[in-house]
């Protein structure tokens, strides 16, 4: 791939980096050479994305840690620190699925909260910090979150309010960190053929053969369109979804 901003040698933690977009993402960057932290809570799974890529250009290792928790949060940046020593870009792609409030426990909508937005504030906030300390000046921050903010559907109240503080979140801070020479790029994606469908991988393939999900591969083509962009190009928001997205 032509990159208008090489990836070579980049640092790049990518959390969820067990589900399909964060997979797809990881074969990206390490395929462009840069050295990739896959961080998720199931190792074995990691396991799956990472040992493939090994022989790639790039260089790749896991963390298995729960983002949803301050202490998982906190060892994967001791991973960050001793195994990247630093970072350059952050892809945040960690989250999981939601019911509606009125079939959810208390201790289950806050887990989708604390997964879903917390994580990627409080992952944000690390690689901020890492970038300014050490003077990185085109650091680049990447939050996935989801048009489900704009759809509104009907059962998504938990999910949305998770993922519509992503989306303020992301184009507050934006600004902010205009003056740093950090950028921030918001990706919503539509449906995507993933494990957090509620199909078989056989049901999810023919769903996306009609248009009506994304292949992960698409949503990681955009993450990498944004990340390869010149440092004096941003990409604020970037919206994709399949041809047939739902919209109840």
């Amino acid at each position: 791939m032509s990159s208008a901003f090489t990836l070579r040698g980049k640092r790049v933690l990518i959390t969820g980096g067990a589900g399909g977009v964060g997979r797809a993402v990881a074969a990206r960057m390490v395929a462009e050479g840069a050295r990739v932290l896959l961080a998720d809570r199931d190792e074995s799974l990691l396991r799956q994305v990472a040992d493939p890529l090994g022989g790639s250009e790039g260089e790749i290792d896991i963390i298995a840690t729960d983002l949803s928790d301050t202490g998982g949060i906190a060892r994967m940046f001791d991973r960050v620190d001793a195994w990247l020593g630093g970072i350059d870009i952050l892809v945040a792609c960690a989250g999981v699925g939601s019911g509606p409030l009125l079939e959810m426990a208390e201790p289950d909508w806050r887990y989708v909260i604390e997964s879903n937005l917390v994580s990627h504030v409080a992952c944000t906030q690390g690689a901020i910090e890492r970038m300014r300390r050490e003077g990185i000046k085109h650091g680049l921050i990447i939050l996935v979150g989801s048009i489900s903010v704009h759809i509104k559907a009907v059962g998504e109240s938990v999910y949305n309010a998770s993922k519509g503080g992503v989306a303020s979140f992301a184009e507050t801070l934006r600004k902010e960190l205009i003056p740093h020479s950090i950028r921030l790029t918001l990706i919503e994606p539509g449906a995507i053929g993933s494990a957090m469908q509620p199909f078989s991988p056989e049901e999810r393939a023919r769903l996306v053969e009609q248009y009506e999900l994304l292949p992960p591969e698409e949503v990681a083509d955009a993450i990498l369109f944004a990340a390869t962009r010149g440092p004096g190009v941003d990409v604020v928001t970037l919206r994709i979804e399949p041809l047939v997205q739902k919209i109840v």
